[in-house]
């Protein structure tokens, strides 16, 4: 029998200090978005400095801050931007409401509906980032089966619950002098750490999939779901008919449909649609200039305004604020 190989991931810890606007700018521009950053007044001045640390879709950093000064997002990213201050605070000010992170009140901010974000006095916190691929892969191992929806998490935590305590705690540890230099060289250890940290978010944090996570462990879903499900991923631009799925999975329609509903909670139907929206969230995020149009051809939606009904049901948004934002 062939050695399987020893899962690694690239890591990259580094302590940083910045001492203006430019600086910090250009730190957020090479791993989230281009962002643009003003002073609370004129005239202030600030600085930041701290460990930095990446592993494969997860960022987690311990920072001081001082000064105060407001960030702009130019582009948004899609991910999760989990706050825990120890002094002063954030405010995240998304879509349609604001949400203030302070030494007691812990935040969860969806990067996709960030608007701006204010460090407000001299603020020292630690945070993790999970991008949304990260959280979906991650998910979708626990459960046994790809995810439909992605997880929505409660905006803010207090910080005396345990697993806001736990996650911060375990930030301090992966960022402390002794310990954060380590994983430059420790692959297997990142890799641990980072499915720690993934796994204690999903697990600690309240989200929509808190319910289902905590039930007995789900049973495998057969092998005929499993085929049809991969077929749906593999060929996402294809429009196979329920009937054809199941000639493939080599099962009659009925017991699809029933298998469907038993281990991937939804009809056959909709779970192509959204796998298909999916697609076509990423293409409007991959490729800014691009019209509903196309993108809703290239992944089988030939009436525009179904589809945008479809995508605003989905995400929130319509594809068209979703480009407006992107550009």
């Amino acid at each position: 029998m062939p050695e399987r190989a020893l899962a690694r991931s690239r890591q990259l810890v580094v302590n940083f200090e910045l001492q203006d606007a430019d600086g910090l700018a250009d730190h957020i521009n090479q791993r989230f978005s281009p962002v643009r950053i003003e002073p609370v007044r004129p005239a202030d001045r600030f600085s930041m400095s701290g460990t930095y640390g990446q592993v494969a879709g997860i960022d987690f950093s311990r920072s001081r801050v001082q000064g105060e000064f407001r960030v702009f997002p130019k582009r948004l990213y899609d991910g999760v931007f989990f706050i825990f201050p120890t002094v002063g605070s954030l405010v995240f000010h998304q879509s349609r409401e604001s949400f203030a992170s302070s030494p007691t009140i812990a935040v969860a901010a969806e990067g996709m509906a960030c608007r701006s974000m204010d460090f407000l006095f001299d603020t020292t916190f630690c945070g993790v980032v999970i991008d949304r691929p990260a959280l979906a892969a991650r998910m979708s191992a626990l459960l046994g089966h790809p995810v439909v929806e992605k997880p929505i998490f409660q905006p803010s935590l207090d910080m005396a619950s345990g697993g806001a305590s736990a996650l911060k705690s375990l930030v301090m540890c992966i960022t402390s002098p002794e310990f954060g230099p380590q994983l430059n060289r420790a692959s297997l250890t990142a890799e641990r750490i980072r499915e720690t940290l993934v796994d204690l978010v999903l697990e600690t944090w309240p989200n929509s999939y808190s319910e289902i996570l905590h039930r007995p462990p789900p049973m495998i879903a057969p092998q005929h779901v499993k085929l049809a499900v991969d077929f749906i991923h593999d060929h996402a631009h294809m429009l196979p008919s329920g009937t054809e799925l199941a000639a493939l999975s080599g099962v009659s329609l009925r017991a699809l449909q029933a298998g469907f509903r038993r281990f991937a909670g939804t009809s056959i139907g909709a779970y192509q649609r959204q796998i298909r929206l999916e697609r076509a969230r990423a293409d409007f995020l991959r490729e800014p200039g691009a019209s509903v149009e196309d993108i809703a051809l290239r992944w089988g939606f030939t009436n525009a305004g179904r589809f945008s009904r479809y995508f605003k049901a989905a995400y929130g948004v319509f594809p068209t604020e979703l480009i407006r934002r992107q550009r």
